[in-house]
């Protein structure tokens, strides 16, 4: 594998740190099963119409986050973008947005990925990602700007991206489960090409979502509990955020009869107040990526 790195400013104060981790944290919580449709039974089958859904996020009762997801699937191909901003008083202080995409193919009922990139940008500056991977979904050029300083953060193991999926290829793999077998179980190996880590998904029952100003969805949910296990690149000190999270669940369930299984509530736990982001609004398209792959 090949790395490749150049300098660009680097957002310096914990805060803005922590709101980029966090909206992308949240970005992949938002994805993680917007892929509902490419079951391991369909893959290689028809296109189904992309999805689109639109997430607010808030911190302590206040608005904080806007997220969009969508995932398109073609006969042999998917891509997922998402996209977030940050809003209300913190968009103003601490302004971050990130856009990030993947995509992929379907091959022999395996998730292939073909090329991931992820982009933030705030008053600080700019932070790049972008893996390409060769025919058989390894690893072959990682580009990473600014360069990793590695006086703050625990040494990647010698073989991080050996076997690893980008962080939106997951979602792929994790929605095949769910379709398989209802429950929200499964270990995935993943090198965002900053660390490497491995994203833990256990099932933590279903619960009656109650109706909510926030949110166009209400009714019966199936939690999805999220927990990682990091392995390098992490920072050596964390932030307050990241440190005291207790509990990640993303609540999935049909935002109406005739819709994919996607997320309608994430819930994380702090210390410092509690991370909810709830479905604001949803839709199917009617333009399929039939060369999403390409």
């Amino acid at each position: 594998m090949r790395v490749r790195t150049s300098v660009l400013p680097v957002p310096r104060t914990p805060f803005a740190r922590a709101l980029s981790v966090a909206g992308s944290g949240l970005l992949l919580g938002a994805l993680l099963f917007c892929g509902g449709q490419a079951r391991a039974e369909t893959l290689g089958g028809p296109p189904s119409p992309p999805m689109n859904a639109t997430y607010e996020v808030y911190f302590g009762g206040f608005h904080v986050l806007t997220a969009d997801a969508q995932w398109e699937r073609g006969a042999e191909g998917y891509r997922i973008t998402g996209r977030a901003e940050t809003q209300g008083f913190i968009g103003w202080m601490h302004p971050w947005k990130g856009d990030t995409e993947t995509r992929g193919r379907f091959a022999g009922g395996k998730i292939v990925p073909q090329l991931h990139e992820n982009r933030g940008t705030s008053s600080e500056g700019e932070k790049l990602v972008r893996l390409s991977y060769d025919p058989q979904g390894a690893l072959t050029d990682s580009l990473v700007q600014p360069a990793q300083d590695w006086d703050e953060r625990h040494p990647l193991p010698a073989d991080a991206e050996e076997g690893t999926l980008d962080p939106l290829s997951v979602v792929a793999g994790l929605s095949e489960i769910l379709h398989q077998g209802g429950r929200c179980e499964g270990t995935f190996p993943v090198f965002d090409g900053r660390k490497r880590y491995d994203l833990i998904v256990s099932d933590a029952g279903e619960s009656l979502l109650e109706p909510t100003d926030y949110s166009v969805f209400s009714g019966k949910a199936r939690g999805c509990r999220l927990d990682y296990e990091l392995l390098g690149g992490h920072r050596i000190e964390r932030s307050k955020y990241a440190e005291t999270a207790r509990e990640r669940i993303v609540w999935v369930a049909r935002p109406q009869e005739d819709a994919p299984l996607i997320p309608v509530r994430l819930q994380i736990e702090t210390a410092y107040g509690t991370v909810m982001a709830h479905l604001t609004g949803f839709d199917k398209g009617t333009q399929v990526a039939e060369n999403a792959a390409e």
